[in-house]
């Protein structure tokens, strides 16, 4: 379980005490509502920071730094989980303990993300405009690498429609267009914005007391009073009109997507369900799309369904022949009605049981996912990672059903060949 302290008002730290690795890690988080207008500018500001500070003016010596401290390493997160944006830094160093006697790191780390955060390098009063157009140019790629992929941008095309009245539906990056459009003065004001009015969340696992790493952090963060806004997730769970729609596109391999809304969230109590269920519908070797849809009837190269569990989302990925559409279409969403019928044997449960459970005992052995998990805690009320899997282990088949039965079909979007 974590120690939760808050720092100042808006500014809340997480310790989780941990003493199997030989590193601690730590993550700053600024949460923000994520939209089309601000998306771009969050998910570039963490790269114009950790560019060059006043101590450290260049990449060189940031590097430089961060080998001095024993190989540590620091990088941006850009995050969206839900409707809220998170973008920040996240770091990862060796522990104290392993250190030559009188040796420590973990201060030293904290004073490097606090010159990284709050003594950028400055050109006459805001951001250098080379290191920002520089930056610019490595997000858009980032965004037109991404959209390239067309299994990733179908995906992409069905959420802009399922959810176009929905931040959900813009896309983590923000837009090309948007990012291009951005100033190194505009870039300068919204950090100070950020600064002033986000939530924080700040998250630590190693071996430090929760006393101090308070006292480590709480120098970064001295508000008075409480200036942030609150963000939270819109959850829809009623789908008031079925969407189908496609695309043509000069390519070899049909993408088709089939976007669901179940309105069960991690704070829900079918939640533990929906996540064992989408196990055996979807996720893995041993589900249902897998050795029905695709092995069986062989009408899809590839089938995954995957859930958000912040918004109670469904979505499936699939990749068929252009003539396979409607037997692709007819046969995935056959599953799903079996699982409904509750017609899950004990083998699939089980198969599934036995992945999940594997998969959080990953998250509890890996800094990182335990950084993401305790993180999504922040933003809704679910419950720790042992109780999750007493919860997945105790599951029904007719528990399973229950939680299908409340996933509704909003979107289909196909990409299609020109031909086809």
């Amino acid at each position: 379980m974590t120690t939760n302290i808050e720092l100042a008002p808006g500014v809340m730290l997480r310790v989780l005490p941990a003493d199997k690795f030989k590193t601690a890690c730590f993550s700053i988080n600024f949460l923000r509502e994520h939209n089309k207008d601000s998306a771009g500018l969050d998910a570039l500001l963490p790269s114009v920071l950790l560019r060059a500070t006043e101590k450290y003016p260049d990449i060189q010596s940031i590097s430089m730094r961060l080998d001095e401290l024993y190989g540590a390493t620091f990088g941006t997160l850009v995050r969206r989980k839900g409707d809220v944006k998170l973008t920040g830094f996240f770091a990862d160093f060796i522990e104290d303990a392993f250190l030559p006697e009188g040796e420590t790191v973990f201060d030293q780390m904290v004073d490097f993300a606090k010159e990284v955060l709050l003594h950028p390098y400055l050109e006459n009063g805001c951001f250098c405009e080379r290191f920002v157009e520089g930056e610019k140019q490595n997000l858009i790629n980032a965004i037109d690498s991404a959209l390239n992929d067309k299994r990733t941008y179908a995906v992409h095309q069905m959420l802009k429609v399922m959810c176009k009245d929905e931040a959900y539906g813009v896309p983590r990056l923000g837009y090309s267009e948007d990012v291009r459009q951005i100033t190194a003065q505009v870039l300068w004001e919204h950090y100070l914005d950020v600064l002033k009015t986000s939530k924080v969340e700040i998250f630590y696992a190693g071996r430090q007391s929760a006393k101090v790493v308070a006292e480590a952090f709480a120098p970064l963060f001295c508000r008075e009073k409480a200036e942030f806004v609150s963000v939270q997730t819109k959850v829809i769970a009623e789908v008031k009109e079925q969407k189908e729609l496609s695309e043509a596109m000069d390519i070899t391999q049909g993408k088709l997507v089939i976007g669901l809304r179940s309105g069960i969230t991690a704070q829900h109590e079918d939640y533990a369900a929906l996540m064992l269920l989408n196990a055996v519908y979807g996720a893995g070797m041993t589900s249902k799309l897998f050795n029905n849809v695709r092995e069986k009837l062989s009408v899809c190269y590839y089938a995954s369904s995957s859930i958000d569990k912040y918004n109670g989302t469904m979505v499936i990925s699939s990749g068929i022949a252009f003539e396979n559409y409607e037997l692709a279409k007819k046969a995935i969403l056959d599953e799903l009605e079996a699982c409904k019928r509750g017609e899950i044997s004990e083998n699939e449960i089980e198969s599934a049981r036995g992945q999940v459970l594997s998969a959080l005992k990953m998250t509890m052995d890996a800094p990182t996912r335990l950084d993401d998990y305790y993180i999504g805690m922040a933003l809704t009320d679910c419950v720790d990672i042992p109780e999750l899997m007493e919860q997945i282990a105790a599951l029904t088949i007719d528990q399973l059903a229950q939680a299908a039965q409340k996933l509704t079909l909003d979107t289909i979007f196909f990409l299609k060949g020109v031909e086809a």
